[in-house]
């Protein structure tokens, strides 16, 4: 499933293993698009999202499904 960011947020950044890095955070904009991977959690997030377009520090993120719900709308296929 594909989902458009509607509400900015800053989210701590994870290296190449999955851990997060002390001290630093990635911004993902509204309006950014997003393409939801099943069976992928490389940090423990519920939802795992891969960047598809617009502008944002992070490639992917992840996210409780009710962060999902506050902050994204689900795109038309």
């Amino acid at each position: 499933m594909r989902y458009k960011c509607i509400k900015e947020m800053c989210l701590p950044m994870c290296d190449g293993d999955g851990f997060e890095i002390p001290n630093e955070y990635g911004f993902v904009e509204a309006g950014s698009e997003w393409q939801q991977t099943e069976g992928i959690s490389f940090c423990g997030g519920e939802v795992h999202l891969d960047k598809i377009d617009g502008e944002t520090d992070l490639s992917w993120i992840e996210i409780s499904v009710e962060t999902l719900a506050e902050a994204f709308e689900r795109m038309e296929a």
